[in-house]
């Protein structure tokens, strides 16, 4: 059977669409369901639609029945479209207005509330994959691979895309509820519409290729986590009985999910691995007073030697990194300040600089806390 699927805009008029799903009824289009977009089933025989708002009763229900009308299947609660196969059939009694407050209604969904809290949750987790590139820069690439770049990407992309369609969302309220042009109105609902469907697109691919490339690495955690996710979205959306908002709901919690488990995934305190990377990450505990200081330290195998260069680099810049935050936390502690300690508030500085803490001797370099030795293919960094 043949479909067609266009995309709904919930801004027409009443007469508007009913003249439409006429119209595509002519050309051989049967209406088959209402939502956030219309779907059409290929059928040379011309039905007649009307629109309704009628409030429904059993009564009501034997009229329609008695004209030849029923219900075409609509995700929607406030208008009802029904057809007729008698193209002679008398119309229904339903004065066309253009129902302001009907259609605000349309702009005041749950989900469009959620879109900035997931938005805000997509940004965050962004960020988590792409703050080492931001604050590094290059030599992070080579170490920790693109793959966390993409997906940092696709999730920003994703808050921004989310972001703008709840501007245009508030947007078409403000407009609608001032009378502005519905001309203009309907541009700008074209635009969201085509955004949302935008973001499902870009949500289903970096999905699957974050899949795929864990089936393919054997992340067996992200796979499981993944898969959890999935199923957690799935069943969320059959028990939410209301079908105008499960997926909404259910891509958020999902997500929010997936928000809560990448971080964990990505530090991991024993082990990081990547395409270029397999990283076994031990902790030297200090005993500083009543407190305790963790110099981590690596033994990274190299797995592509053309690689060596920018990934020494990488260990350079985290190595003098890290043992400056050591030394700012000790000196916090043995002065008996009020300890608050975060890392991320110490900046890396780039190569250049990092190198020149360091003294070498041969394969080996020191500066005072680490020694790094650079191995034929693999980089150990231990705490003297």
């Amino acid at each position: 059977m043949k479909y067609k699927d266009v995309l709904r805009n919930s801004l027409y008029l009443d007469e508007e669409l009913q003249d439409y799903f006429n119209e595509m009824s002519k050309k051989g289009w049967r209406l088959d369901f209402v939502g956030y977009y219309y779907r059409f089933i290929k059928d040379e025989h011309v039905y007649k639609y009307q629109i309704d708002y009628t409030p429904i009763s059993s009564e009501y229900q034997d009229i329609l029945k008695e004209m030849g009308y029923h219900e075409v299947r609509n995700s929607f609660d406030d208008f009802r479209v029904l057809e007729n196969e008698n193209v002679d059939a008398p119309d229904l009694n339903t004065e066309f207005v253009f129902d302001k407050n009907n259609k605000m209604k349309q702009f005041k969904k749950i989900r469009y509330f959620i879109y900035p809290i997931l938005a805000y949750f997509l940004f965050w987790l962004g960020k988590i994959f792409i703050k080492d590139i931001v604050e590094i820069g290059k030599p992070v690439l080579y170490y920790e691979g693109f793959g966390s770049l993409l997906m940092g990407i696709v999730f920003i992309i994703l808050s921004f895309v989310l972001l703008f369609v709840t501007i245009l969302n508030f947007s078409i309220l403000y407009a609608l509820k001032n009378d502005k042009d519905l001309k203009s109105l309907k541009k700008l609902n074209s635009i969201k519409d085509h955004l949302s469907i935008l973001f499902y697109i870009l949500l289903l691919i970096s999905g699957v290729f974050y899949l795929l490339k864990s089936f393919i690495t054997l992340d067996l955690k992200v796979i499981v986590y993944l898969l959890l996710t999935c199923i957690i979205g799935v069943v969320l959306s059959r028990i939410i009985k209301n079908n105008k908002y499960n997926s909404a709901i259910a891509a958020f919690v999902a997500i929010a999910i997936c928000g809560l488990i990448f971080p964990q995934v990505q530090m991991d305190d024993s082990l990081f691995e990547s395409s270029t990377v397999k990283t076994k990450i031990t902790n030297y505990e200090k005993d500083i007073k009543d407190t305790t200081c963790i110099y981590p330290q690596l033994d990274v195998l190299i797995k592509k030697d053309k690689y060596k260069d920018e990934i020494f680099k990488y260990i350079i810049i985290k190595t003098e990194h890290d043992t400056r935050d050591n030394q700012n936390f000790e000196k916090a502690v043995n002065t008996k300040s009020n300890v608050s300690w975060d890392s991320n508030k110490t900046q890396y500085v780039h190569y250049e600089k990092a190198i020149q803490s360091f003294n070498k001797k041969g394969n080996t370099y020191d500066n005072g806390t680490y020694v790094i030795k650079v191995l034929k293919n693999r980089i150990i960094t231990r705490y003297k």
